[in-house]
């Protein structure tokens, strides 16, 4: 078995207004519900669910035909309270893949290739390659061909990742909490792969969803 779990369990402290980002409208959707619908089409997918405040709980399990789980105070507690409540339930889960409810660029597609890629690697990560001048308090310069920025999704082999998730973890991309010797592929397909962080992202996510269609 497959799974996708959708992290929703953030506030959106930075984000202001009365909702949090991800019950936000957009374009006619919350924005969590492309990150939903786009994993609910995937191919490689047989359940998906979503790890968020026990009040939205009800209401999403309805509304999307999804399971639902507890979050937490912090990203690592959300994704340890999903790999206990699918453990909890008895699902054979072998492959899983996290993906942002504040991301709603995500396709279907990509989470089938990620879940292929876990055929060959451990973990598979998005990534995107820094193209700005990058600087390091006390140096004068740094590669920047060095580093790239960790998004997700975040695909993981389900047992290797159970077996050394650490919840109290100051690290908060999950590849990073996979055993030491883990294979991990970086994908660079997702060219934009915009986050919701603010109010004003709505506007322009909004314009990058209607140029795709």
């Amino acid at each position: 078995m497959n799974i996708a779990v959708v992290l929703a369990g953030g506030v959106g402290s930075r984000y202001g207004g009365n909702l949090p980002k991800q019950y936000c409208m957009l374009n006619g959707k919350e924005v969590i519900a492309y990150a939903i619908e786009a994993a609910k089409k995937s191919k490689k997918t047989d359940k998906v669910l979503i790890v968020c405040d026990r009040s939205y709980q009800e209401r999403l399990a309805r509304e999307y035909g999804t399971e639902v789980c507890d979050g937490g105070n912090t990203r690592n507690i959300s994704v340890y309270n999903a790999l206990a409540y699918i453990k909890e339930r008895g699902y054979d889960c072998k492959k899983i893949i996290f993906l942002d409810s504040a991301r709603p660029l995500i396709r279907a597609e990509l989470i089938d290739e990620y879940m292929d890629k876990l055929d060959e690697y451990d973990c598979v990560i998005t990534g995107q390659k820094i193209v700005d001048s990058l600087g390091k308090v006390g140096m004068r310069y740094v590669d920047r061909e060095d580093y790239y920025l960790i998004q997700t999704p975040e695909a993981c082999n389900f047992p290797l990742l159970c077996s050394s998730f650490d919840k109290d973890s100051d690290r908060t991309a999950i590849c990073q909490l996979m055993p030491e010797n883990s294979s991990l592929y970086v994908s660079y397909a997702m060219k934009n792969n915009m986050k919701v962080t603010y109010m004003g992202d709505l506007e322009l996510v909004g314009k990058f969803l209607e140029e795709r269609v």
